[in-house]
């Protein structure tokens, strides 16, 4: 693996359309959050039993852990974004689906722009195969899974040997998840598999997106 360099010239990347069918708005955390970071570090722990998450502790989590904070539109339409997690250029390539395993398992697209969930339209019959996936390597029980999947493309549009980076911006964003389900007291358990092939079976071939694991996060209180 080669060292990453930034292109002498960026490369326009087109932006990957999800297919939509209705969005939840989520709410802005109106609690006053007051933590102490060393705390919150020392304290941070993988759990692996996973109650059902309460209103209002989803929208805190991705709130706090992946909400775009700033953004800056490029001469080449690329949107530049300042989020809470360390990101390679600012790239983030990275997106969020949030998976749900109930009788009726729904996969969502946590929208950082907007700080909604954007439900998708897939096959069912592959997520109930994610879930299943994902359930054999760690029992989700009441929680959610967060499914990191990767845009490399992202990247590769601004750096050479860019495919270290997009997992470094894989790893920034599970400490990220982890250590604020810590701060607002949820479980948390990253996941050892990456859930391939379900990306490609979902999103097709030529969607260029790759898997970059995940990690189930839960309510403490069973």
């Amino acid at each position: 693996m080669r060292n990453p360099k930034p292109k002498l010239t960026e490369e326009a990347v087109l932006p990957f359309i999800y297919p939509i069918k209705g969005n939840t708005k989520l709410q802005r955390p109106s609690l006053p959050y007051h933590y102490d970071f060393f705390d919150i570090a020392f304290e941070r722990r993988s759990t692996r039993r996973f109650g059902l998450l309460l209103p209002g502790q989803l929208d805190a989590l991705l709130w706090f852990a992946a909400k775009a904070i700033e953004v800056q539109v490029q001469p080449n339409g690329y949107v530049l974004s300042h989020r809470p997690s360390a990101s390679a250029g600012a790239r983030h390539p990275i997106d969020i689906l949030v998976c749900s395993n109930g009788p009726i398992p729904t996969v969502a697209y946590y929208n950082p722009f907007q700080h909604s969930l954007d439900i998708l339209v897939l096959d069912s019959a592959t997520v109930k195969g994610l879930l299943a996936h994902i359930n054999e390597n760690l029992a989700m029980q009441q929680g959610v899974f967060l499914w990191l999947v990767a845009h490399p493309l992202r990247t590769i549009a601004k750096y050479d040997f860019a495919e270290s980076l997009v997992w470094r911006d894989a790893g920034a964003l599970l400490q990220q998840i982890q250590l604020t389900a810590t701060a607002i007291n949820l479980a948390s358990c990253p996941v050892g598999t990456l859930a391939e092939p379900f990306a490609e079976r979902l999103f097709g071939n030529s969607s260029k997106i790759i898997s970059a694991g995940g990690i189930v996060v839960g309510n403490l209180e069973l």
